[in-house]
């Protein structure tokens, strides 16, 4: 059961006896933004951030990938509700402030797209993105970390779609700008857009605004790193509407759950892989044919959309300029 609260319709008049959002109401102004993709790109450090400042539900809430609306919606209001009354027990009174969600894997998923289309089209869509060769090498070595008792697949069988043993792992989900096409933010149209994209996804549908960063925006270095890393901060903070200054984003602890025990870290060590060297040759240029197109498709035509937000542009551009080379020699 969930409480009633000030301004919020009951839950019971929302939920169709299919158990989802019903089609004839209208939810849009209970999500106010979600960090929908992708893994490894920072997603977790942005939410922990944004939930000192809103009222964002902790951890994934995943319940569009698997087309339960519904769920996600007595998510939103068993939150709204514990948060109501403990301000009430404090003596406080709630405050309205921004509502919030994280979910790396919708922005693949069929049903989360349309299902934000249909329920939370004005939602604020935040999407990290990183060169899909280095995306690779921290998504395998984050399964090796941290399921250490199943063993990875070579990179050379993970040059297409998640085969089974691949533990979600495979180049066909570096394709971020297949799934950024599917957001209604370009035209379409023309076969050289057309052309820069290899999944063949036809399914597109019109979601919120989108903030789009590279990973290496949330705490760079260097002589105009921390400028830069400032003007991240505030450009977020405006595009969510946000009152209160975002804190610098620290270094992620990418320590494995396991590695307390020394069998088991010495194993993990010994499986991750330095995508640099020659045995991952195959795997890096398929990746690399990968960041050339997507580098291309997001500068040419997604950046194009007045619904597309970036912090420092021209600086965000040289960024993906740049997944245009290997970045082995750099490292």
């Amino acid at each position: 059961h969930v409480p009633e609260m000030a301004n919020w319709p009951p839950l019971s008049a929302l939920i169709g006896n299919d158990g989802n959002i019903r089609d004839d109401v209208d939810v849009s102004g209970i999500l106010d933004f979600a960090i929908i993709g992708f893994g490894k790109t920072g997603t977790t450090s942005i939410l922990r951030h944004l939930s000192e400042m809103t009222d964002s539900l902790s951890k994934e809430h995943c319940d569009l990938v698997v087309n339960k609306s519904g769920n996600l919606l007595k998510d939103l209001y068993e939150d709204h509700a514990r948060r109501f009354k403990q301000a009430k027990r404090n003596g406080e009174e709630p405050e309205d402030r921004l509502r919030g969600l994280k979910c790396p894997q919708d922005i693949s998923s069929d049903y989360s797209i349309f299902n934000y289309a249909k329920y939370f089209p004005s939602t604020k869509l935040i999407i990290g993105i990183r060169h899909p060769v280095l995306w690779f090498e921290s998504l395998y070595n984050f399964r090796v970390t941290n399921v250490p008792w199943k063993e990875m697949l070579p990179t050379s069988d993970l040059t297409r779609g998640c085969i089974s043993g691949s533990q979600g792992v495979c180049a066909w989900r570096a394709n971020f700008h297949d799934f950024l096409s599917r957001l209604g933010k370009t035209p379409m149209s023309s076969a050289s857009e057309k052309q820069l994209l290899q999944l063949g996804l036809d399914k597109h549908a019109k979601v919120g605004p989108v903030f789009l960063y590279e990973v290496s925006q949330l705490s760079e270095s260097g002589s105009d790193g921390g400028v830069r890393s400032a003007q991240f901060r505030t450009d977020l903070k405006q595009f969510l509407g946000l009152q209160k200054e975002i804190p610098p984003f620290p270094l992620v602890d990418t320590s494995g759950r396991f590695d307390f025990l020394p069998v088991v870290k010495n194993q993990v060590d010994r499986n991750k892989i330095d995508i640099c060297q020659p045995q991952h040759d195959i795997i890096r240029d398929v990746l690399m044919e990968t960041a050339s197109l997507a580098s291309t498709w997001i500068r040419k035509y997604f950046l194009q959309s007045d619904e597309v937000f970036v912090s420092s542009r021209e600086h965000f551009e040289l960024i993906l300029e740049s997944w245009m080379h290997n970045p082995c020699p750099r490292r």
